[in-house]
């Protein structure tokens, strides 16, 4: 492995080991954000999965995962707004 790199003159082993990172660390950050998604998707089916043994309706679900959203602050101000 030494022999392949004593091939390359300075230059060229700095501009190999620049691209050959910059491309590690994109690779690193998409399986991130994938594993990320993975896992906040696994954590939402658990989530419901226990509000669901609890004996939660469905509009009691979505009440639960949609507190603190937008959509509910959106709902919650035109619904303050026509009792007005």
């Amino acid at each position: 492995m030494g022999d392949m790199f004593s091939r390359f003159n300075f230059g060229e082993l700095m501009g190999f080991l620049s691209v050959g990172g910059g491309l590690f660390v994109a690779v690193i950050a998409i399986v991130g954000n994938l594993w990320a998604d993975v896992r906040k998707s696994e954590l939402s089916a658990a989530l419901k999965h226990d509000m669901l043994d609890r004996g939660l309706s469905a509009d009691e679900i979505m009440t639960v995962l949609n507190a603190g959203t937008k959509r509910a602050r959106k709902a919650a101000c035109e619904s303050h707004a026509l009792s007005a």
